[in-house]
């Protein structure tokens, strides 16, 4: 590969390897979890693992939830009997399972006068452990509403509207924080950035991110989402920079050196990408994403046979990668071994782990095509288009197919709808991998500081 990739939007969150739709409260659960802080400087990381649905791996979230025996004084007060027997009982309700028992005990302490700080903001992160960021945003709006001086409060409470989608709302919360420490002014501007950065502003997010990394470039979290904004914006030798210098201060970080691998690759850099990627695999040879995109760079290069074989061995993990069995059956098929029993089986299982594949469906119609299945082929390009109606590729072969059997009319509407495309079909590979790359990175939250 000698040009950059660069064939036109990236789905909302990294598109080689990153929101295969996520659904909404899971990424946000991702992106708002490791950043809820209970004080500014001495707590208890405790570490979650949650599944990330599309990469099929465990993904490190660091939830913030304990407070060390050296805590500030507003910490170590006493809260009243009635505000901790209510704060159990939010806490075991949550663990049952019971939302509204649990938000009713909310409303009753938020109706008790002068509460104890650390106390709200314990109950605004149980509420955010379980999704429930209104509740959450409540409890934490109680803590700036009594104690308006601790950063914190204000803090956490743009979270919980961040994940609510309040974005005006949380970008006010957080410009109105007080940040007198070098430490809470990085973290402002840290969340001011991906604030901005979901409201769409480009321009703002950049040198508000940019600002929180270079005051502390050794964070895995600023390092990602910085690297990751560059490649929104296909600005891919920028974001190699800032996933190479993340990389070497974190170098065991399997989130970083994947962001340098995609970068270099979507920058036509296959040989550096390529490096990168057996590098990360040595690191964590579990790690399907980086088989993933190792495996899609020797595709696009043309090594069919060394592709097939790091999706042969990825498809051996415990939980291989879905896209690995397309990978698999995509380079059979370019090798024309078309009546290889394994590229249907293998199409088979990437549908029913990716709902809407439509360049799954494809596949399985030009090969079932080549296996002179007609109406199965047709039946697979239909779904591909209806899926995906800017599928060029799709509609190519449903032209192709239509006229083989004689429906003149469809085969015309087909080929009118074929020609008002441009992708090829490796640009329109390339974009599914963007996607599904940009998606990984981005509903991760490495371990870190905020």
């Amino acid at each position: 590969m000698s040009k950059s990739v660069n064939d036109g939007s990236i789905a909302g969150r990294l598109a080689l390897t990153l929101n295969l739709p996520a659904e909404a409260g899971t990424s946000f659960h991702h992106a708002i979890m490791p950043h809820v802080r209970l004080q500014r400087s001495r707590i208890v990381a405790c570490r979650l693992r949650l599944r990330h649905n599309l990469a099929a791996c465990l993904t490190p979230i660091v939830l913030l939830i304990g407070i060390a025996a050296s805590r500030p004084a507003f910490l170590r007060a006493q809260a009243p009997p009635s505000a901790s027997s209510l704060e159990q009982q939010i806490s075991g309700a949550l663990e049952q399972g019971g939302n509204a028992e649990a938000g009713r005990a909310l409303n009753q302490l938020l109706s008790e006068p002068a509460l104890d700080a650390g106390l709200l903001l314990r109950v605004g992160i149980a509420f955010a452990q379980k999704g429930l960021y209104a509740e959450a945003a409540r409890a934490f709006a109680g803590c700036v509403r009594d104690h308006p001086a601790l950063f914190e409060g204000h803090y956490n409470l743009a979270l919980a509207e961040l994940a609510q989608g309040r974005l005006p709302e949380a970008l006010r919360t957080i410009d109105q924080a007080p940040h007198v420490s070098e430490e809470d002014s990085t973290a402002r501007l840290y969340l001011r950035g991906k604030i901005e950065a979901a409201m769409g502003r480009t321009q703002a997010a950049q040198q508000d991110l940019s600002a929180a990394f270079e005051k502390d470039p050794a964070s895995e979290n600023r390092a990602l989402d910085l690297g990751l904004l560059y490649l929104r914006v296909q600005a891919y030798p920028q974001a190699e920079r800032v996933f190479a210098r993340g990389a070497k201060l974190n170098p065991r970080s399997p989130y970083l050196l994947l962001g340098l691998a995609l970068a270099q690759f979507l920058d036509g850099r296959t040989g550096p990408s390529m490096e990168s990627s057996r590098r990360l695999l040595a690191l964590a040879p579990e790690f399907s994403p980086a088989r993933l995109l190792l495996g899609f760079t020797l595709y696009f290069e043309g090594d069919l046979e060394g592709a097939r074989q790091v999706a042969r061995e990825g498809l051996a993990l415990p939980e291989p990668n879905p896209y690995l069995y397309y990978l698999d059956a995509v380079a059979l098929l370019k090798r024309h071994e078309s009546s290889d029993a394994r590229i249907l089986s293998d199409l088979a299982a990437s549908e029913k782990a990716i709902p809407g594949c439509a360049l799954c469906y494809v596949a399985s119609g030009k090969a079932r095509e080549e296996q002179s299945d007609l109406a199965g082929a047709r039946s697979d390009f239909q779904t591909a288009v209806r899926l995906a109606p800017g599928l060029s590729e799709g509609w190519y072969h449903l032209a192709l197919i239509d006229d083989r059997l004689g429906e003149k009319a469809e085969a015309a509407q087909a080929r009118q709808h074929f020609q008002q495309m441009k992708l090829s079909e490796d640009e329109r590979d390339k974009e599914m991998m963007r996607s599904v790359f940009l998606e990984t990175l981005g509903a991760q939250e490495p371990a870190g500081s905020p």
